[in-house]
């Protein structure tokens, strides 16, 4: 197969197949290698808030003498619920939603209600460290519904969303036919 990108050079249906593939690296990072588990994002989300709330504080902070013990104590638990996150523990998923939750809360509040009295870089950074915890919020909570539903490590099946009973007469009726 000719490719006029790679100077006429002719591929192999692997090698095409390869380079229009996702990148596995990207790809791994960000979805699950666990069937239903986004863990491995909420503890990337999770430990990027953190790193933007220590490091942009400076920038962002109204009275940091006041603030940043709160700051710090804050990272620390992201980073702590970051450090826990793991496939077999439900309590830590329930318990990085409530954190993103709040993290979302904190700093879309704190920037908003201050919006008119902050500089636009401070008002910026409290909204995008919001943004980064909603979406840990977000991939904290479609590992919880995936506990909740029992489906961490399972994989989706063609009859899923069948009935039992139909799947009973289906394989009661195969077995007759065979």
């Amino acid at each position: 197969m000719s490719d006029p990108r790679h100077n006429e050079k002719d591929l192999t249906n692997e090698e095409v197949i390869e380079l229009y593939s996702p990148n596995p690296t990207i790809t791994k990072l960000w979805w699950p290698s666990v069937p239903h588990y986004y863990g491995d994002a909420v503890r990337m989300l999770l430990l990027g808030a953190a790193a933007l709330m220590l490091v942009t504080s400076p920038l962002y902070g109204d009275n940091l003498q006041i603030e940043f013990p709160f700051i710090i104590v804050g990272a620390l638990v992201a980073a702590c619920f970051a450090a826990l996150t793991n496939p077999r523990s439900s309590w830590v998923s329930i318990g990085s939603a409530v954190l993103s939750g709040a993290g979302t809360i904190i700093y879309a509040t704190w920037g908003i209600f201050e919006y008119d009295t902050l500089n636009p870089i401070a008002l910026m950074l409290r909204l995008v460290i919001a943004v980064v915890f909603l979406f840990a919020f977000y991939f904290s909570m479609k590992t919880v519904r995936a506990f909740l539903l029992r489906q961490i490590g399972k994989r989706e099946t063609l009859d899923e969303f069948d009935d039992e009973f139909e799947k009973a007469e289906q394989a009661r009726l195969e077995r007759e036919h065979h």
